[in-house]
């Protein structure tokens, strides 16, 4: 039987987590013990597979081995019918012993992780994907019961407004990029971690756009620059350490851009449907109002001279020496010596880093 008060009081764990911006995974935990579980999984699903998840330490290598397809088909995806309007769903509403004997998913994947039964219930959704939360428990523990169901009923509503929570806080760290990266360039894009369009903040498909939004991608009009555009993505999207990705692009009408790819931190983004990455078009040839603008603040910060910083916040957003020098009037290699002077006082040493430290601090 599960005891409502520790439940209620490993729920609230969560909540503070998420209003304050921490990671789930320990209080996942605790929460998965009050529930009588021995793990428990957050995961981002469509209605036919797995594509993100966060789990508690035990359960992580099977979740990994579930999700790079090591395990026999997971019955689960079309037996259980659940949704944001239902409470905790457990084994029994679904299947029936016999059933659950012959199933190979249970028999062949979770009995020897030492797991068998569930309590599930989703936390969120959108489009056609939703936030579901998994309590798995020990074969030998026996199943959950609609008893334990109705338990575990009680502390949805806060799981369902920790899920908001994090959301929100999510997208408010988002909204606070996309105003920086918007004084930067003509199109600024959300992308989640697997690249696809999650909202885009001006119309694409003006005529003298190098990129235009396809099936919820980014799509090259100028179809020889689209590997290129697509390492951009790939770099920003794969980096831990915030490496921006760059790629030059150009239009029909021979115009000449920059399109820069800014990750966001956090697993959470996977989960909460929130964007993993900001993708940015600079125009090479736009005048220099934002580096200007730009350079006034971080002078000071780290005692560069006006043309150091200049140098420097140009060169941040993937411009080349040969275009800086004409924005500003000085030679290629006087650029060079420049950006040399205000890496040694900034403290990088290329150009990822000082675009990365630049986009934090001007954000």
């Amino acid at each position: 039987m599960i005891d409502l008060r520790q439940v209620k009081a490993a729920t609230d764990g969560v909540v503070a987590a998420a209003l304050m911006g921490e990671a789930w995974t320990m209080p996942l935990a605790r929460l998965a013990e009050a529930s009588g579980a021995r793990d428990a999984v957050l995961m981002r699903n469509t209605p036919s597979k797995m594509i993100a998840a966060v789990a508690t330490d035990e359960v992580a290598d099977g979740v990994a081995a579930f999700a790079a397809g090591r395990a026999p088909p997971n019955t689960r995806y079309s037996r259980v019918r659940i949704g944001p309007q239902h409470g905790f769903r457990v084994d029994h509403d679904d299947y029936g012993s016999d059933e659950l004997d012959r199933d190979a998913f249970y028999q062949e994947f979770l009995r020897p992780l030492g797991l068998f039964w569930h309590a599930n219930a989703i936390l969120s959704a959108s489009c056609d994907e939703h936030v579901e939360l998994s309590f798995k428990r020990r074969a030998e523990s026996g199943p959950y019961s609609r008893a334990d169901a109705e338990t575990l009923n009680h502390i949805l509503p806060d799981l369902r407004a920790a899920s908001r929570i994090t959301q929100r806080l999510l997208d408010a760290e988002t909204r606070g990029v996309v105003r920086t990266l918007k004084n930067r360039g003509l199109l600024t894009v959300e992308l989640d971690r697997w690249g696809r369009v999650l909202a885009s903040h001006e119309e694409p498909g003006h005529p003298s756009f190098p990129i235009d939004i396809v099936n919820r991608h980014l799509v090259a009009v100028e179809r020889s620059c689209q590997p290129g555009l697509d390492r951009a993505i790939s770099t920003a999207l794969k980096s831990e350490s915030g490496e921006i990705g760059l790629s030059a692009v150009h239009g029909l009408d021979g115009r000449r851009y920059i399109l820069q790819v800014h990750s966001l931190p956090g697993r959470a983004r996977d989960l909460f449907l929130s964007a993993s990455a900001i993708a940015v078009l600079i125009e090479r040839d736009r005048p220099a109002g934002y580096a200007k603008a730009a350079a006034r603040s971080i002078a000071p910060l780290f005692g560069l001279t006006e043309r150091e910083a200049e140098v420097a916040c140009l060169r941040a957003e993937g411009l080349e020496f040969a275009f800086i020098a004409k924005v500003l009037g000085i030679s290629p290699d006087t650029a060079r010596t420049y950006l040399k002077f205000a890496y040694d006082k900034i403290g990088v040493s290329r150009q990822a880093e000082l675009s990365a430290l630049l986009t934090r601090l001007l954000m």
